[in-house]
């Protein structure tokens, strides 16, 4: 019969005891590997779908779809009304921001999440964010505002200044859904505002380009482009008025040049009219600050 040695079940015991402690500390680090991905895991934006359109009327139907491609305007200062739909898919707790540079907007936006019932939030500036979306929800945006007004202030010699029909790039609508942890993926519609004139005369000289039956001399045409390219769509329309005579290049230039410089005198007319009320307010504010001089005894 064997009798058990102590010599031999020291190491035993230790060892045994060594593998218990590794075995707790496996079983420690595993749950935060299994974390660690889900906070760094991405957000997904799918199945987009987006529509915009001019409602000229304000009764809150569209009238004119928004086109976002290049060479295409929506007017300026006009009510806007549109929606957009998508999925998001997110594995952790992220928040919903949405940025547009529409004036005077309001969003309504629809969240549902299956099982469960949709909900509904209304958004505006200063409250432009949804907290606590997570897993997979379908997004509906009922959006809506005013386009914004184009335009830049053009400087000219002697310090003077002018406004002119330049057309603008805006944010129709952005929406960010963003992690804590800093990942993010968006939808962003953009479009370009200009004014009714700028708009006419754009599409006058496109469709003359594309050649509407009206001939045009090559010149006129350079013209009336670089007067809109200017800001200056007034003075591209009566370009485009010039009657083509039987001369040596079939071009009335003398006319040409009269237009033009009948439109620039007006604007040089205008900004000085404008700087003259301005001098005459502020003299007569001034004035006004001087106090009365005293009467002699």
């Amino acid at each position: 019969m064997l009798i058990p040695c102590p010599h031999f079940n020291r190491p035993a015991v230790l060892l045994a005891g060594l593998l218990l402690v590794v075995l707790g500390l496996l079983a420690t680090i595993r749950p935060l590997a299994t974390s660690g991905p889900a906070q760094g895991a991405s957000v997904d934006i799918y199945d987009r779908e987006c529509v915009f359109w001019l409602d000229f009327d304000d009764d809150g139907e569209g009238d004119t779809q928004i086109d976002d491609g290049p060479g295409s305007y929506a007017h300026q200062e006009t009510p806007v009304v549109g929606s957009c739909e998508f999925k998001v898919n997110t594995p952790v707790e992220s928040t919903l921001l949405l940025d547009t540079e529409l004036r005077e907007w309001s969003s309504e936006v629809e969240i549902v999440s299956e099982p469960g019932l949709p909900e509904r939030k209304v958004l505006q500036a200063g409250k432009a964010e949804i907290p606590s979306l997570a897993g997979g929800v379908k997004i509906t945006v009922e959006h809506r505002g005013l386009t914004p007004r184009s335009g830049k202030t053009r400087s000219l010699k002697d310090d003077y200044d002018h406004e002119v029909q330049v057309p603008r790039p805006f944010r129709l609508l952005e929406i960010t859904v963003t992690t804590p942890a800093g990942r993010d993926d968006r939808l962003e519609v953009n479009s370009t505002s200009a004014s009714s004139a700028y708009i006419d005369a754009q599409k006058r000289i496109s469709d003359r380009m594309d050649g509407d039956g009206t001939a045009m001399p090559y010149g006129i045409m350079a013209l009336a482009g670089e007067m809109l390219d200017e800001g200056y769509p007034q003075i591209a329309d009566r370009v485009l008025n010039v009657e083509v005579e039987s001369g040596d290049d079939g071009v009335n230039w003398w006319m040409v040049i009269a237009i033009v410089l009948a439109m620039l005198l007006a604007v040089a007319v205008s900004v000085a009219v404008m700087l003259f009320l301005q001098t005459q307010s502020s003299d007569a504010s001034t004035g006004s600050e001087t106090p009365a001089r005293r009467p002699r005894m």
